[in-house]
This record gives C-alpha cells, sequence and structure tokens, in this order.
C-alpha cells in the first residue's frame, strides 16, 4: 500500500478543482512571543472538557440531541491523519525512514477509523499543499519562528507538546475552520523537517502527541458539530446537483452518439433485416 495516498481511487482532479474554488485567506501567525505565554489554566480546561461531555450525554440521554462521533474516534481519527501528513511532508523532503516513530498509528490499521483517514486524507493533501505553497514562510523553518533559541533548536521533546497546545489556542483562539485545522496539521510537518534536519528525529513522534491534545482540547466538539472528519471532504467537495460545463458536454455528446447507434440500427433493421424475413414470407 503507498504510503503517501492508501492507494486512493484518482480523484485528485475535482480536488484540485474545488482548491481552485475555495482559496485559503488565513495565514497561521507563529509569533514566539505570543506563543510563549502558556495557559496555566490547562487542568481547568480539561474538567471543563469533562464537564461538557457529561452535558452532551445527558443531551443525548433525554433526547435533546442525536447520538454524536465518539471523542475518541475523532482524535484518533486526527492523530493519524496527522502522522501521514507529517510522513508525507518528510518524503516530500527526501528525509522520512523507518525509525521515526510511527509504530503506534499502526494501531488504527484495519479499523474503521482508518477508512475514515483514507476517504479524507486526499483532501487534507490537497489543501495542505496549498496553504504550503501561499504561505511558504510561514510552514518552512517553523522551529525558529516559536522556538526562542537563536537556532531554533529544541532542547527538551516535554517542550513541543507545550509549545504546540500555545500554538492551538493562538490558532483557534477567535474561531475555527477547517483551513485552521489543516493549517495546524502543515505546522507540524514542517516541525518534522526541522527536527530531522536537526538531529533530532526522535521528537517527531511527540509532534503527533501534542497535536492529539490540540485536537482533545480545542477541536472536538467544532469537529463533531460539523459532520465528524468527513466533513472536511463536504467542505472541499460541497454537495451539488449543477453539472459542471465539461459534465453537460459529456451527457450531450453521449445522447447525441446515442442517438446515432439508434438510428443506424433501426435503419439496418427496417432495410435489411424488415425486406428479408417479407421475401421469405411471400416466397
Amino acid at each position: 500500500m503507498n504510503n503517501d495516498n492508501f492507494g486512493f481511487p484518482s480523484h485528485g482532479e475535482r480536488l484540485l478543482q474545488a482548491q481552485n474554488r475555495r482559496k485559503f485567506s488565513f495565514p497561521a501567525t507563529l509569533s514566539s512571543t505570543s506563543l510563549l505565554e502558556v495557559n496555566q489554566n490547562i487542568t481547568r480546561r480539561r474538567l471543563s472538557n469533562v464537564s461538557d461531555v457529561v452535558t452532551r450525554k445527558l443531551s443525548y440521554t433525554i433526547g435533546w440531541k442525536a447520538t454524536q462521533i465518539p471523542t475518541q474516534d475523532i482524535i484518533s481519527q486526527g492523530r493519524c491523519i496527522c502522522g501521514q501528513y507529517i510522513r508525507r511532508r518528510l518524503r516530500r523532503s527526501g528525509l522520512f525512514n523507518k525509525k521515526l516513530g510511527f509504530q503506534r498509528i499502526r494501531s488504527v490499521l484495519g479499523t474503521p477509523s482508518m477508512e475514515i483517514v483514507r476517504e479524507v486524507f486526499p483532501a487534507v493533501m490537497v489543501l495542505g499543499d496549498e496553504l504550503e505553497r501561499m504561505h511558504p514562510r510561514i510552514y518552512t523553518g517553523v522551529a525558529r519562528q516559536i522556538c526562542r533559541a537563536p537556532s531554533g533548536e529544541f532542547h527538551s521533546a516535554e517542550t513541543i507538546t507545550l509549545l504546540l497546545g500555545a500554538v492551538g489556542r493562538d490558532l483557534f483562539r477567535s474561531e475555527i475552520t477547517w483551513s485552521k485545522v489543516i493549517s495546524l496539521f502543515a505546522i507540524a510537518g514542517g516541525l518534522s523537517v526541522d527536527f530531522v534536519r536537526q538531529g533530532h528525529p526522535e521528537y517527531v513522534p511527540k509532534l503527533v502527541d501534542g497535536v492529539s491534545e490540540v485536537i482533545e482540547d480545542e477541536l472536538v466538539s467544532w469537529i463533531n458539530e460539523n459532520g465528524g472528519w468527513l466533513g472536511l471532504n463536504t467542505h472541499v467537495l460541497p454537495v451539488t446537483s449543477n453539472f459542471s460545463p465539461l459534465e453537460w458536454t459529456t451527457i450531450i455528446i453521449g445522447c447525441i452518439f446515442g442517438l446515432f447507434v439508434l438510428y443506424m440500427l433501426l435503419r439496418f433493421i427496417f432495410f435489411y433485416i424488415v425486406p428479408k424475413i417479407y421475401h421469405r414470407l411471400t416466397s
């Protein structure tokens, strides 16, 4: 199986058409000064998340809302999407190898979550590539942008999840959009390239852990309200009953060709088959 695209059906052309219609206007801003102001109320935030979960479960029990996607499914799917995005970014940079610690992501292989990841990841790739193309300075040399060290080198793996949490809070402070969610993956991908080049490939798995925590703390409710990770496909390829000009042209040509074939068939029957049958009957 190809690690880059999982052997997906080729609908990249539709995704590329969609990205041309739906350009991102959001450039992620990475400021080491603001991002290093880590919120000291993480524990209270987690307790608040627990309270939200209890409230949602109570609502579902008394029939206020339909049952939503389990929180753990959203986190594990997002974790796998992030891991695959990082893997692909490292491959593009010629830095990927099998010793970078992605083995834990394999635990979702063959599960329903993996099917969702396979369906969503082509859109993630297209939108991530578009973001990196539009804002190359943001998603390259990310470590120097968020680390106070002059070389941008991290000296502790524990710092990574802390800073990614700060990035997530800054990123989703005003609003949450799919473009910002993909931007989070692109930031993690840029950091993975920096870590490997700095000689710290052991830091790469911590990026997946950090993104997972951001998803848990900041995004679970929003992703649930927007159709789960499959909602990303709806965002990229909105459901519509309108045909594109190319589709209309194909339909018209197909109809004309079908009518021509029908005309030739009827002509053959009336001018060749029917006279022979008539001749036999009258002879």
